[in-house]
């Protein structure tokens, strides 16, 4: 998209349209994309901070957006200007606070929209956990106050659990705990590609509620829900958090295949996953992969498609698992996808 050759208006001159965009704090996953910027319908090479863009005086339409993993596109935002003469005609986009939401466009200053939501989601929660604290606190004050002479049963401290976890770390597997988390278990090695864990890799277990497995990612990583346009599917997105512009990234997703799963169920699922064209290779009967050394972007992808059975055996569950990585860390990458066939095996 932009290795394209420059058209006239992008030639340099005393007149230009200047944008500056900027994400909010609180979605710093934004920093890892590019904002997609097109004026007049053509793309233009652009990045978080301030753009100019030579343009001959006239009317323009500008478009901005954030090309995102899911959605694959979200905060919109357009305007048209009018560029007189000699004149840079400054303009700001702000990125939403949630993604889900129109960006914003226009003279600075700009707000970032849905704020208010944003900051609501953030709040609740530790309200909530206040809440249950002060809780804890005054039933240990009520039961102190019956007399020396009366048991007092001390509330041991716990750690509140989030409404969403996003990780726990379970090294060795425990018993499957009540919540509905699942546990790694013990199997054998199964290899996509690449290497696997060995004993010596620092990791985080990820255990998502009611999925039926459990897998590992290296230990500075961290996942968020996320959404797919697919049927019944739940969707996770996972980034290194000690490093959140690496430039590596792993979504995956969970949907039932439909009964009986034959070799047409998993053809059409994986069709569905998979990028439109792609050819994709059977790793056996029930696993398929794509596999790009090296993309446009110069980044390292890979993308599985896994059909596996649930722990009785009664329905079958379609695993899908796409990432992009430098060339060198790919590493990172195939171990994650080698746990992931490792634990649904």
């Amino acid at each position: 998209m932009y290795d394209q050759q420059q058209t006239p208006w992008q030639q340099p001159g005393t007149t230009a349209i200047a944008i500056t965009a900027k994400y909010w704090w609180a979605t710093f996953m934004f920093a890892l994309f590019k904002p997609y910027l097109a004026i007049n319908g053509r793309p233009v090479p652009a990045g978080w901070g301030r753009t100019v863009v030579p343009v001959p005086p006239g009317q323009y339409q500008v478009h901005v957006h954030v090309p995102y993993l899911l959605p694959p596109k979200v905060g919109t935002a357009e305007t048209v200007v009018a560029v007189h003469p000699g004149q840079v005609v400054e303009l700001e986009y702000r990125a939403p606070a949630i993604g889900f939401v129109d960006g914003a466009i226009g003279p600075a200053p700009q707000k970032h929209r849905a704020m208010p939501a944003a900051i609501a989601l953030m709040v609740v929660p530790l309200v909530l956990l206040l809440c249950v604290c002060g809780g804890f606190g005054i039933a240990a004050v009520v039961s102190g106050s019956d007399g020396p002479d009366r048991p007092v049963a001390r509330p041991t401290a716990v750690r509140p659990v989030p409404t969403l976890p996003r990780r726990t770390d379970l090294d060795p597997p425990v018993p499957a705990p009540s919540a509905g988390k699942p546990v790694l278990r013990s199997a054998p090695a199964r290899t996509l590609v690449g290497p696997s864990y060995s004993a010596t890799d620092a990791t985080y277990t990820m255990a998502f509620t009611g999925w039926p497995f459990a897998f590992r990612t290296p230990k500075t990583w961290g996942c968020i829900a996320g959404r797919v346009d697919l049927p019944q599917a739940k969707a996770w997105v996972c980034i290194d958090e000690g490093n959140p512009g690496n430039g590596q990234k792993v979504q995956i997703m969970l949907r039932p295949c439909p009964d009986p799963c034959g070799a047409a169920d998993r053809s059409r699922l994986s069709t569905e996953w998979f990028d439109p064209g792609v050819t994709s290779r059977a790793h056996d009967d029930r696993t398929f992969y794509v596999e790009t050394a090296r993309n446009a972007n110069g980044r390292y992808t890979l993308d599985m498609s896994h059909f596996f059975p649930d722990a009785t055996g009664a329905h079958m569950w379609q695993v899908g698992i796409g990432a992009f990585t430098p060339p060198e860390k790919k590493a990172d990458i195939q171990k994650i996808f080698n746990d992931v066939l490792t634990q649904t095996g």
